[in-house]
């Protein structure tokens, strides 16, 4: 017998005895019998739909942090098989014999369930979750990134079209409670960066009805903006804006024509070419746009909690290629810089 053959097979029994004080049913799927390698990609994919993933990663930081430092779940080949294996028996102990930990974990499944996540960097699907959403997404007849203020109900309709709710929208006023949203749907899709095992990482998420539901339990209250960026973070990206602004208009557009083409499923050059866009917006001299490009001058002097917003939602259309669906002029206008549709 290999030595890590034990291990492998006590973490896939314990992982199974989760499954079934989850489902109540027996787990019917089969082990991976192949290289060290793919067992550990197994593994950590149950650890996942198991809802351990965070306490099994906590645990390998305590034991190898002085050896791995922040390389802990990208050195993949420098995680042993045992290790992982011993801290998932352990992570499952602490859940069956701790009922608040247990009953965390079952709430946690439909909080998680419906995702699908990406490399930021590469677009890479990572090993966690059923579907490739960002495939599905893209085979779709077409894609709706909805700004907060569009009426909801004749997109759903539109079951060969994709509705993406995109980062900007967990903080906008009521919206998760929209009965639009509440009820759910299968082409109903949010966007955002997590943390997952310790990096950062793309999801997509199918906002079926359990996971809206779990989504508004969690939230309790409608979080503020200042949860996607804090006044740190957001002061570097607005700094980054001006400077942005300052290459002057004919350099912004060449080097937004550059770009344009790779925006789609590459979301660090999307931030790029939303940058872009917006701070051709701020060259714009529109007299239509005159107000809207003074609030905006505003927000950035003021570091408004808000003043991303916009920025975020070219941004996400680039990523999905969507048409922007908004009522707002700028918005239009950025869209139009970026080669984006739009409809009112």
């Amino acid at each position: 017998m290999h030595a890590n053959d034990k291990p492998y097979a006590d973490a896939v029994a314990a992982l199974n005895r989760l499954y079934v004080s989850r489902t109540g049913e027996a787990y019917a799927g089969v082990p991976s019998e192949g290289s060290e390698s793919e067992k550990i990609t197994w593994l950590k994919r149950r650890a996942f739909e198991e809802q351990i993933l965070r306490f099994v990663c906590d645990m390998l930081t305590g034991q190898m942090f002085k050896k791995h430092g922040e390389q802990l779940w990208t050195t993949t080949p420098e995680l042993h098989l045992a290790q992982l294996a011993e801290s998932i028996v352990k992570a499952v102990e602490i859940c069956l014999y701790n009922p608040a930990a247990e009953k965390v974990r079952k709430k946690m499944f439909d909080l998680n369930d419906c995702s699908a996540y990406y490399d930021i960097n590469t677009n890479e699907r990572l090993p966690f979750g059923d579907e490739d959403l960002f495939a599905i997404i893209q085979g779709m007849k077409g894609r709706f990134l909805w700004d907060r203020n569009d009426n909801l109900s004749d997109k759903l309709k539109q079951q060969t079209h994709a509705s993406i709710i995109g980062q900007a929208f967990d903080h906008e006023e009521d919206f998760w409670l929209r009965k639009e949203v509440k009820r759910g749907n299968d082409n109903l899709f949010s966007f955002g960066v997590v943390l997952l095992g310790g990096r950062r990482c793309l999801q997509i998420q199918r906002l079926r009805r359990n996971v809206v539901k779990a989504i508004i339990a969690q939230k309790k209250s409608i979080p503020s903006a200042s949860d996607h960026y804090s006044s740190f973070s957001r002061d570097d990206e607005v700094s980054k804006l001006i400077w942005t602004y300052y290459l002057g208009k004919e350099k912004l557009l060449k080097e937004l024509a550059d770009v344009k083409p790779y925006c789609i499923g590459n979301y660090q050059v999307s931030v790029g070419a939303a940058r872009f866009s917006f701070a051709l917006l701020l060259h714009d001299d529109s007299p239509d746009l005159k107000p809207k490009i003074k609030d905006e001058w505003l927000k950035i002097l003021d570091n408004d909690e808000n003043v991303l917003g916009d920025t975020q939602h070219i941004h996400n259309a680039l990523y999905f290629n969507a048409v922007l669906v908004t009522k707002d002029k700028g918005l239009q206008k950025m869209g139009d810089y970026c080669g984006l549709k739009w409809v009112n």
